[in-house]
């Protein structure tokens, strides 16, 4: 009786084996670089053909340039005008990766810009908020 428990588990592990073996063949069929025209290949990544169109939103909004001017004006010369470059650049990223045309976002950085710079001197010239 013993001998024939041993016999079913050596059997069984073999069986797991070769299942085990097969899985991992298949797995590795599946994540093995394609080639061109592969049948096996049922993702296909399209180009995107919309165009992402820019609306006024919370880079632009006056507030948004008040706040980031106010905590400019906190800090040395030199750490605000850092600030300001490392904002725009992280404006300029985020709307790359949203998929904002160059043009676009070039055009947008500069308004930003703009309207920062005119901010900051509005506070600088007249610190007492007169409007």
């Amino acid at each position: 009786m013993a001998d024939r428990l041993r016999r079913s588990s050596d059997l069984g592990g073999s069986m797991t084996k070769r299942a085990v073996s097969r899985a991992v063949r298949n797995a590795r069929r599946e994540v093995a670089p394609a080639q061109e025209g592969d049948p096996r290949l049922h993702v296909r990544i399209a180009e995107p053909k919309a165009k992402v169109l820019l609306l006024p939103g919370r880079f632009r909004e006056a507030a948004y340039i008040k706040r980031h001017v106010e905590f400019v004006l906190t800090r040395p010369a030199e750490q605000g005008e850092q600030h300001v470059r490392q904002n725009l650049n992280a404006i300029r990223r985020t709307l790359d990766e949203i998929g904002v045309d160059h043009f676009t976002i070039d055009a947008e950085v500069r308004r930003i810009e703009a309207k920062v710079r005119a901010e900051l001197w509005r506070q600088v010239l007249t610190p007492g908020g007169d409007q």
